[in-house]
């Protein structure tokens, strides 16, 4: 017994020498120096591969010393890849059979490409590694003449613009662009991409920073945002530049436009200016965001009565039921808009810093819409065709401030008020019919509505932030208010019949309204964060207090024929809720932080609450609403990110959500006569709770990457409509319903070829929601899905060919549980194509086709639709005058047609556009710089 308890102890002992003798592992090392300079050559890409199995790889970049070096190695045989802007790539062989292996200083010949001065790139010269900064050389990806940063964006390997403009690098989107490090006209990343010229560029960094909270306190608490800056050329920074054009076409269209820039070491100054009649309008999502600091729904949600929703399409954003953008020109539209964007900093370590700006923007349209309706009822479906046209005026002044007062190395302090004025006046002449289908003939009629709208806003932030000495910790404090007040005035005429039996009743309507939502809201935030433990372990304790005053009236009067005015009081129309809620929280967390992994949990104690009362139309109090609310609200965070850039992000959050004002005051709102609503003061709060996974891969070495996602939100007491019949006519009512959900998925890869130049990259999405209403009384469950493939290919030959092609196919599928409902099932289909080509010197013909298309559409909403742009440009004063001669729609079919599904509704939209013109335009390159550098490329014309 004891001789075999020896052999295998002794047999064990062996395995395990074995094994650590297997483990044995070595240093790679070694020094990267120019052979024509003798200068160590920094973030060079050093990427190390395994001979036997080319899928394990890892990668450094080298110090400001040229030093570059790889730890804990097995001990086998490598292939070393060594890459630098401007210069020959380095390949060879490393066996790695001793603990350190130094290969001493390797000398780096010049690419022969680059010649003199040139900015070309070897093989990988068009990137730096940095950290958490990804920066490409601006000049390595051609553009033609005249381009936007939009345009050299989009040759970035891993960075997309979607065709509403928005920025994604890989997979994710750009929340903040920054000019040299400054804010540029806000926060909105569009008004610096479709403006700065793309030759003003030196460098576009892509930045994973950290969280404002983490910068401010120097806590790493693992979660990261994309930033995107702009550096620019230094001889454009001594004086300006931009771009002038003015174009004049046929059937009377006309486009003028202005941007001018003026930048140095601290200061930045920028003149936008637009005048056009050619449906170039509206606001970007971005720009309300950024505005009201996220706070989109506290500003123009509507007062009593309507709905509200958010949609952004096209480029354009809507807000339904806010009074504002809800009505926003259509068709037919001319616009006037433009703003000024001001930033500087002062002291030796920009003690003080100001960044300002101010937009205005001038509106007018004339829409024809028609429209095809699908309501789902509880044994029938209603159908409801409507034409409407509709004449609109909008107007908006916006005014952003942002001071920053640093008055020594641990202090911040902030300052941030907002302005925004907006007047809008519409005038809608509509007439509709109903039908069920197995019933028949419901209603029919015509309405005239007249609607004023004025919404000041005015919002302020002051924020100070305290960091303890020697990393202890920091304090914070941040106070914010807002006061928004919505003014609305209308005339609503409508005359319907209804049909009961086959029978028509009249039910006409003549009535004055107004509105006045007057809302106040303050906050006050705490924060301390300390180290606890031990370096890797940060605490943080946090307590915040809102508390929000609504006083929300509305007043409807019917038109008095023996005095021809608008004086008899309608109680169904008219009442007053004065709302009061607040919302207090005590917030505990940890991060602990490793050197690939990052963990942040913690959780809230938080209480809410809402007292209002109603009033009726004489002002007497006819109800009170009282509710409190307690919730944990448990939150986590789990980051991963490795030196071979492959990142990892897991959250969890839970909140908890008072019903809005509109949804809790019981007045009816018929400014649409076929669709009223009413709110429901026994609603309960919503709460939510959100899961995302997000992963993206990402390789310097050959500028692959791959990325994907996962987004779940379940819903308790979710808002959703009670709906009733009757006459044809929907009453709408906010009910509680539970187990509400969507889901959102997808993943993206993209990848240069083997052919110099070209590009290409292909994704998948997928989505699902789930969501629950009733129709006279009778639940129903809709679910929604949407599934779809998309791919891009691109293909630059310098200056002289830029091309691109794009295909994206969606299937569109709804369901309801209603057993009358039909499935729904359409497809939408977006693919385009550009070419611009330099037939020769200083003369050059582009081309863009867009193609839309649909199907499974009600008849007469379906559209295939080949949207076809041209036209030649002749350059002249070394390409810094253009002229031009272009074709838009020339094939005559532009067409607007969309799709709105909302649970049981599903309404297709036609809208009037304009369709095909010829336009002669000119445009003047702005380069008047204080001092002239050469042409950095010798094969390039452009200054």
């Amino acid at each position: 017994m004891k001789t075999t308890l020896k052999i295998t102890l002794m047999l064990l002992l062996c395995s395990l020498c074995t094994k650590v003798f297997a483990q044995e592992t070595t240093t790679v090392n070694g020094k990267l120096f120019s052979a024509k300079s003798g200068e160590a050559i920094p973030y060079a890409a050093a990427v190390l591969t395994e001979t036997a199995d080319s899928t394990k790889r890892t990668g450094v970049i080298t110090n400001f010393s040229g030093e570059f070096g790889f730890k804990d190695l097995k001990r086998t045989e490598y292939q070393l890849k060594l890459s630098a802007l401007g210069y020959k790539t380095i390949r060879m062989k490393v066996v790695a059979n001793n603990s350190v292996v130094n290969l001493g200083t390797l000398k780096m010949e010049e690419d022969a490409i680059s010649l003199k001065e040139v900015n070309v790139t070897g093989q990988q010269a068009n990137m730096k590694v940095k950290k958490d900064t990804l920066e490409f050389n601006a000049g390595a990806f051609k553009t033609k003449p005249n381009a936007a940063v939009e345009e050299l964006l989009k040759k970035l390997p891993g960075v997309e613009i979607d065709k509403d403009g928005n920025i994604l690098v890989q997979g994710q989107k750009v929340s903040r662009l920054t000019v040299d490090g400054k804010d540029f006209f806000g926060t909105d990343p569009k008004t610096a991409t479709k403006n700065l010229p793309a030759d003003a560029i030196a460098k576009v960094q892509i930045v994973d920073s950290k969280t404002q909270e983490a910068k401010a306190t120097g806590i790493d608490d693992g979660q990261r945002e994309k930033v995107l800056n702009l550096t620019i050329k230094e001889d454009k920074k001594n004086g300006w530049f931009g771009n002038a054009n003015v174009a004049g076409g046929t059937t009377d269209k006309y486009n003028g436009y202005l941007s001018a820039n003026h930048f140095n070491k601290n200061l930045q100054f920028a003149v936008l200016g637009m005048s056009n009649n050619v449906n170039n309008a509206s606001f970007n999502f971005e720009d309300l965001n950024s505005f009201t600091g996220g706070n989109i729904g506290n500003i123009f949600a509507p007062p009593a009565g309507g709905s509200f929703s958010i949609n952004v399409n096209n480029g354009k954003t809507t807000i339904g039921g806010s009074g504002v953008f809800d009505n926003n020109a259509i068709g037919d539209v001319s616009t006037h808009s433009g703003g000024v964007n001001y930033s500087n900093t002062w002291g030796k370590k920009n003690t003080l810093a100001l960044s300002t700006s101010y937009f205005t923007y001038f509106s007018s349209g004339l829409g024809n819409r028609l429209s095809n309706v699908q309501d789902l009822g509880q044994d029938d479906i209603l159908r409801t065709a409507e034409q409407a046209v509709r004449n609109s005026d909008n107007q908006a002044h916006r005014f952003n401030l942002r001071a920053e007062y640093h008055p020594d190395s641990l202090t911040d302090i902030i300052l941030r008020p907002n302005v925004i004025l907006n007047y809008s006046t519409n005038i809608n002449n509509r007439n509709f019919n109903s039908a069920f289908d197995a019933s028949g003939k419901s209603n029919e009629g015509t309405q005239y509505l007249k609607q004023k709208n004025v919404t000041p806003s005015l919002f302020g932030e002051f924020s100070v932030l305290r960091r303890m000495a020697n990393n202890k910790g920091s304090v914070s404090l941040r106070l914010n208010g807002t006061q928004n007040t919505f003014n609305s005035d209308w005339i609503n005429r409508s005359f319907i019949n209804n049909y009961t039996n086959g029978a028509p009743v009249a039910n006409n309507t003549d009535q004055q309204a107004s509105q006045e939502n007057i809302s106040k809201t303050y906050t006050i935030n705490a924060n301390y964060v300390r180290p606890v433990f031990n370096k890797r372990w940060n605490a943080s304790l946090g307590y915040i207090y809102n508390r929000s005053i609504v006083d929300a009236e509305q007043l409807t009067y019917d038109y008095n024929p023996l005095t021809s005015k608008y004086e008899i009081i309608v109680p169904a129309y008219s009442n007053t809720l004065d709302n009061h809620n607040w919302l207090q929280a005590a917030r505990v967390g940890f991060i602990y932080a490793r050197t690939e992994w990052t963990y942040n949990f913690g959780f809230g104690l938080q209480q809410t609450g809402l007292d209002a009362a109603l009033l009726n139309s004489g002002g007497v109090n006819v109800g009170n609403i009282s509710k409190t609310y307690y919730n944990v609200l448990p939150r986590l965070n789990i980051s991963f990110k490795n030196k071979n850039n492959q990142t990892i992000q897991l959250n969890y959050n839970a909140n908890v959500n008072l019903p809005s004002v509109n949804d809790l005051q019981p007045v009816q709102n018929n400014n649409n006569p076929l669709y009223q609503r009413i709110g429901n003061p026994d609603l309960n709060a919503r709460k939510n709770h959100r899961v995302s996974i997000n992963f993206n891969t990402f390789s310097p070495d050959n500028n692959r990457y791959w990325n994907g996602y996962f987004l779940y939100n379940l819903s308790f007491d979710d808002i959703g409509n009670d709906v009733n019949y009757v006459n044809g006519i929907q009453l709408v009512k906010p009910v509680n319903v539970d187990g509400n959900y969507y889901i959102n998925t997808g993943s993206y890869f993209g990848m240069p070829l083997k052919l110099k130049g070209m590009r290409m990259g292909y994704g998948i999405n997928f989505n699902l929601s789930h969501a629950t209403s009733f129709i006279n009384a009778e639940k129903n469950i809709t679910n929604r899905y949407g599934f779809g493939p998309n791919a891009s290919l691109s293909y630059d030959v310098d200056e002289k060919l830029n091309t691109g092609l794009y295909v994206n196919v969606s299937y569109n599928k709804v369901n309801n549980s209603i057993p009358t409902a039909i499935d729904n099932k359409y497809f939408n289909f977006y693919n385009s194509a550009n070419i611009s080509y330099e037939l020769f010197k200083n003369f050059r013909v582009d081309a863009q086709l867009e193609h839309n298309g649909t199907a499974g559409r009600t008849g007469g909403f379906n559209n295939n639709v080949f949207l076809l742009n041209a036209g030649l440009e002749k350059y002249f004063m070394e390409r810094r005058f253009t002229l031009a001669l272009k074709g838009f729609d020339i094939l005559k079919q532009n067409t607007n047609i969309d799709r709105l599904v909302n649970n049981s509704r599903i309404e297709d939209v036609r809208y009037n556009n304009i369709t095909r013109y010829f336009y002669l335009s000119v445009n003047y390159k702005i380069a008047k710089v204080g001092a002239t550098n050469g042409r950095s490329n010798p094969r390039s014309t452009v200054n």
